[in-house]
């Protein structure tokens, strides 16, 4: 597992830390080193989970459609319910976002 260059990942909390284990496990299973593309770095939206520690985005462009949309799934089992998966063209997105029940 690796940073992007100019990535921060200060102030993450140990909420979205517990993601990377099971990410890397995950892109080493389809061939791949898991490379964080944006931490509490960069622009977002507003209210943006990344702004608080609670973000993280992870490196796809080295998947074709399926491969990514398989490799989605398996982190949304792998992490939880207590976790927003979101497939973008270009990176997974996955914030920590329980919801009440």
């Amino acid at each position: 597992m690796r940073l992007k260059k100019g990535v921060s990942i200060d102030g993450i909390q140990p909420d979205i830390i517990a993601v990377m284990a099971p990410a890397a496990l995950i892109w080493k299973r389809h061939g791949q080193e898991l490379v964080i593309t944006a931490g509490t770095d960069g622009k977002h939206s507003e209210g943006s989970l990344h702004y608080v520690g609670l973000a993280l985005d992870f490196r796809t462009r080295y998947f074709g459609m399926d491969q990514m949309i398989l490799v989605t799934s398996e982190l949304r089992k792998a992490v939880g319910r207590d976790y927003d998966v979101v497939m973008h063209k270009t990176h997974i997105h996955v914030e920590h976002d329980p919801k009440e029940l």
